[in-house]
């Protein structure tokens, strides 16, 4: 009851707040350039300005001193003394122009005017226009929401002037003529600009690398990364994110971290993630943010932070697509991706979808040896061949009910077939020496489908807004594996098969207020309820006799149900360039374990605080330098499968074991960092983890038992640092180095290891003929429970070239150009050894081929949330 009571108020005094203020403006400047004015107030109060340099010089200069002044009024008060004036073309976004000149005109000296359209003749308003004679500006205007313009300047006749036109989303035009010779100017036809980016002001390639003060984004979008990979791929690339062989997925050290896409949790345990990105399209990847700490409005799960892939947003009215093709060379064997997207605007109706399928086939190869106490010996070789097929669709609708409400639903499908196959040698000298072979077959068939309904209300024009997401998840997994072995020694030889099939229902509801107070002060809070039910099924059945033996002792059914409610709030402050955030989290968690074969159930409940906090010191603002400080506890939950009581036989020396006793695991983490000259980054952090959750390799007689558990503690320290440097023009590189150490203890075990990690990636851009791309990775021996993992290497190579207007991208990459990348690791363990080493085909050369096509004006397709966060990772199809 007390918890309750607890929950109760803090969602109370998360919900108290006060009315909201219209943006004002605080300077206190002497002689500052009207530029910079401008990015003050886009600073401070959230607007976006649109004019022309030659309207707007760098040698305009003014002087301020307002404290808490309307911006309007601010604007109008150093305009008017430069001859300019502003026009509000929305909520965020002031168009500026140079006043009309009070001049009277005769017959022979009339007005210019005209109108601008784009290349299907619809008018486009708000476009700069900019007068001159010579190099000298004579008037500027902006044109109407028609897209007509007009000039009063007093012409002379047969004296040539220019005609200089500027929008978002176009291409700049100049235009020579000579008065009276003015009928092209009634009719002026601009071109969309293919490569202009969300920014104002900004045309061209983006940076590989983009900074914040919490976060740094990797921008895919028009990146060497666009075309021809994969999501896993795209990660993998990604600076300062490490993904192994296995698709286990870390920032800087080796915490666990949550993956989101479109703000979007993905409940899937690590392998089932791994699969759902190689689905992805990087055609279809707008941008990556990595968010090492993050703050009280996410979930609590992910003690090593939030991977967050954003989806392209199309921009058009009608339709808009791309399509795509990738083949793949994987030594003997071929591997198939395709992938089509389309998004369609009808008034206020958004609609768009994309679809996914792929086929491959790989070999792996593998060996095992492990030195026992007692001096015996199990050494093998395996043989594996891989026979995958994906599938993956997402469609998605969303209606605008007014100005400011939106009400949307997103359907998404994932289905997955892979059949593995294993041979394998095994040898064993003991007591009893042996030899002998086995093979193994693996299906699996996982499907995952979700919907999702969301209302949004905008509250005003500073970015208030009230949100209710509701989610339904259902997931369901078929699979089977059969065994069989023949030794030397024929008593050992055995014939059995594991069926494990489970199911998950999950349902969530949430809701998010967010009130902003003049761009200098907001307040965030919400409340989150998740529903999951699981049932798990191990049937393990023995050959005997020409017929199949239920094998009680290894059979079991296990239903686990879990309830969370949660609730948060946080407040963030700006005092000029000082900026901070507060906040904390509730989540509560009842969750009840019914084994249905040993008729045994247990039950938890348990109420967790999550507090954050963030602060910012700006140091220089026009080379983005600043000093942060954050501090976060967070928690990552035990998987379901982990937690039911079964034990898996893979074969006659591994086994798999569950385990009901897991507990969550608590991590807390303070991070202190710099951005300093041109973008440069460098960190310091330390993360302490108590009851850390890790798989033990743990010797039982001849037989190794995996078994997920919680250590005592783990503790993590380490430091990174980021340096983006454009050498020239046409060569940019990106250049990271991580080193931490981390450690763990298990009861008196303790092991510990310090890492290093270097990545170096460089982009060559031969103009208007071929972009090239190289990188090289490596990582120094790291540590991971009681396994120790040996050093891996690989270096990748790309060309690219884009045709028919940069809408046909072609790409051919070779991976692990040296065949450098392998995995081999060592378990020590009571006085137990294992050895493993396992070689995928990692040197792949690959040709890809991605087709854009659009029809149709500007619009921004409709990006759905959902609230089912963290329990998708822990479904674990």
């Amino acid at each position: 009851m007390n918890k309750i009571i607890l929950m109760a108020a803090f969602c109370c005094l998360a919900f108290l707040t006060v009315l909201g203020q219209d943006r004002r403006l605080s300077l206190h400047q002497e002689n500052i350039s009207l530029k910079s004015v401008f990015k003050e107030i886009e600073k401070q109060c959230g607007y976006t300005f649109v004019y022309s340099d030659e309207v707007i010089s760098d040698s305009m200069f003014v002087s301020l001193n307002v404290n808490k002044i309307p911006v309007f009024k601010v604007l109008k008060n150093i305009l008017t003394e430069k001859n300019l004036f502003y026009q509000i073309i929305s909520d965020r976004l002031i168009a500026i122009g140079v006043k009309k000149q009070e001049q009277k005109f005769d017959v022979s000296h009339p007005l210019l005017t005209g109108v601008i359209v784009d290349q299907k003749g619809k008018e486009i308003p708000f476009v700069s226009v900019s007068l001159f004679e010579s190099n000298a500006l004579l008037e500027g205007t902006v044109s109407t929401v028609m897209g007509k313009y007009q000039l009063s300047c007093l012409f002379q006749a047969s004296h040539h002037y220019r005609l200089k036109l500027s929008s978002i989303g176009y291409e700049a035009i100049e235009l020579n003529f000579s008065y009276r010779d003015t009928a092209e100017m009634k009719r002026l036809v601009m071109n969309e600009d293919r490569q202009i980016l969300k920014s104002v002001n900004v045309v061209g390639r983006r940076p590989l690398i983009d900074r914040r003060t919490d976060r740094y984004i990797v921008n895919v979008e028009g990146s060497i990364l666009e075309a021809g990979n994969n999501g896993l791929e795209v990660l993998k690339k990604s600076p300062g994110i490490w993904v192994d062989n296995e698709g286990s997925i870390k920032i800087k050290g080796n915490q666990s971290v949550m993956v989101m896409i479109n703000n979007v949790v993905q409940r899937m345990a690590e392998g089932e993630l791994a699969e759902y990105l190689r689905t992805l399209r990087s055609e279809d990847i707008s941008k990556i943010e990595i968010i090492s700490s993050p703050p009280s409005e996410f979930e609590a799960a992910g003690s090593g932070g939030i991977i967050h892939i954003i989806l392209k947003r199309s921009r058009k009215d009608g339709l808009v697509g791309s399509i795509s093709g990738q083949y793949t060379q994987q030594e003997k064997q071929p591997a198939y991706r395709g992938g089509i997207t389309l998004s369609y605007k009808l008034k206020n109706l958004y609609l768009s979808g994309n679809l996914s399928a792929g086929k491959d086939k790989s070999d792996y190869i593998a060996s095992n040896i492990i030195h026992y106490p007692n001096q015996d010996l199990y050494s093998s070789s395996t043989n594996r061949f891989n026979n995958n097929d994906r599938l993956v669709y997402r469609i998605s609708a969303a209606y605008e009910l007014g100005k400011n409400q939106t009400l949307s639903i997103q359907s998404m499908q994932n289905e997955n077939r892979m059949n593995q196959y294993f041979d394998t040698h095994i040898s064993f000298l003991g007591a009893q020496p042996l030899i002998g072979q086995a093979y193994s077959e693996w299906f699996r068939k996982p499907s995952v489908h979700s919907t999702t309904a969301n209302y949004v209300l905008k509250l005003d024009s500073l970015g208030s807004e009230f949100k209710i997401i509701g989610d339904y998840v259902y997931s369901s997994k078929a699979e089977l594996n059969n065994f069989r072995s023949a030794y030397s020694f024929t008593p050992k030889n055995s014939i059995y098969r594991n069926n494990t099939p489970n199911q998950t229902s999950l349902y969530s509801l949430q809701t998010d207020y967010t009130k902003a107070f003049n761009n200098t002060l907001s307040f965030k809070t919400g409340l989150k309820f998740v529903s999951t039910k699981r049932d798990n099924e191990v049937i393990n059945e023995n050959f005997t006799g020409g017929n199949w033996q239920l094998n009680p002792g290894l059979s079991n059914r296990f239903i686990y149900t879990e309830r969370l409610s949660m609730a948060y709030a946080s407040l963030e402050k700006k005092w000029g360039k000082l900026s901070a955030k507060l906040g904390l989290r509730a989540e509560l968690t009842d969750m009840k374990g019914d084994l249905i074969t040993g008729n045994e159930q247990f039950t938890r409940d348990y109420l967790g605080l999550f507090p954050s906090f963030f602060i910012n010191q700006q140091l220089d603002e026009q080379k983005g330098s600043a000093i942060y400080f954050s501090y976060s506890r967070r928690l990552q939950r035990p998987g379901f499968a982990d937690l039911n009581p079964y034990r898996l036989q893979f074969d006659d020396y591994l086994t798999q074991l569950g385990n009901p006793d897991l507990t969550p695991e608590y991590t807390h983490k303070i991070e202190v960092g710099s951005i300093f000259w041109k973008n440069f980054s460098a960190d310091i952090y330390y993360a302490v983890t108590l009851d850390k959750i890790a798989e033990l390799a743990n010797p039982v007689g001849s037989v190794i038992e995996y078994q997920t558990r919680n250590f005592n503690n783990s503790n993590e320290y380490g430091f990174s640092f980021n340096a983006p440097i454009t050498l020239f023009k046409w060569w940019t590189s990106n250049s990271s180095i991580a080193v931490y150490n981390l450690s763990y203890e298990l009861y008196n075990y303790r092991i510990s290891q310090t890492t290093f990690y270097a990545r170096t990636s460089h982009n060559f851009i031969i103009k208007n003929f071929l972009d090239i791309d190289a990188g090289i990775d490596y990582r120094s021996p790291f540590v991971r429970a009681n396994t120790k993992i040996a050093y891996q290497l690989y270096t990748d190579f790309g060309m690219s070239k884009r045709l028919l207007d940069k809408s046909l991208t072609l790409q051919f990459r070779i991976a692990d150009v040296f065949n450098t990348a392998r995995e081999k690791d060592r378990t020590e363990f009571e006085g137990t050894r294992i050895d493993f080493y396992q070689k995928r085909p990692t040197r792949t050369f690959s040709l890809s081929v991605s087709y854009s096509f659009s029809s149709g004006k500007k619009f921004d397709a409709k990006r759905i949330e959902q609230s089912n966060d963290d329990e998708k990772r822990r479904i674990g199809n």
